[in-house]
């Protein structure tokens, strides 16, 4: 099988059409990158209980995280959905592009995040010290850079599904 087909909403177990409820809540829809973890029984639950979890990080911080891992990693699907995300958390088209590029100049704070995630994502984890040093000097602790981990390793996950089933894109499109 080289092609990969997108289960059938319809046709997902009730506990997946619950989760559903939630995105649709969240997202206006089920964003299709949601619809393909439903191959797996289990999957979109594992998934969405992450990303439904308090951690320390709040959500302009994790959208930070998600669209420079995505540039990154080259997503086009999740680019295009996080950029979506971004714009209703308040960051304009030329902030979005900022964060992409990893040239934050509207906020250190955010721009020591970016600059972690990004180094994360490229190095695979293997950091500067320098990067390091401004995200404890912005104000994060140990207990951030746990989180920023996680984030990291979350919309990885996305990145890899779209890159092995190339599922539709469902939302604006954005190009690399």
């Amino acid at each position: 099988m080289n092609k990969f087909l997108m289960p059938n909403e319809q046709n997902v177990s009730e506990k997946n059409k619950r989760i559903f409820e939630a995105l649709k809540g969240k997202f206006g829809q089920v964003p299709n990158i949601f619809v393909a973890f439903t191959s797996s029984e289990n999957g979109l639950e594992n998934y969405f209980n992450y990303l439904t979890k308090d951690n320390s990080l709040n959500y302009r911080e994790r959208e930070v995280v998600n669209l420079v891992v995505s540039q990154v990693n080259q997503c086009a699907y999740c680019l295009s959905l996080h950029s979506a995300v971004a714009e209703r958390l308040g960051f304009n088209k030329e902030q979005i592009l900022d964060i992409r590029a990893n040239n934050i100049q509207f906020s250190n704070s955010l721009k020591a995040i970016a600059a972690l995630a990004h180094d994360i994502a490229f190095t695979k984890g293997y950091i500067s010290g320098a990067v390091l040093l401004d995200f404890y000097e912005a104000g994060y602790d140990q207990g951030h850079l746990v989180d920023v981990v996680l984030a990291v390793g979350n919309i990885t996950t996305l990145n890899l599904l779209y890159a092995i089933t190339n599922v539709p894109i469902d939302f604006p499109h954005i190009t690399l």
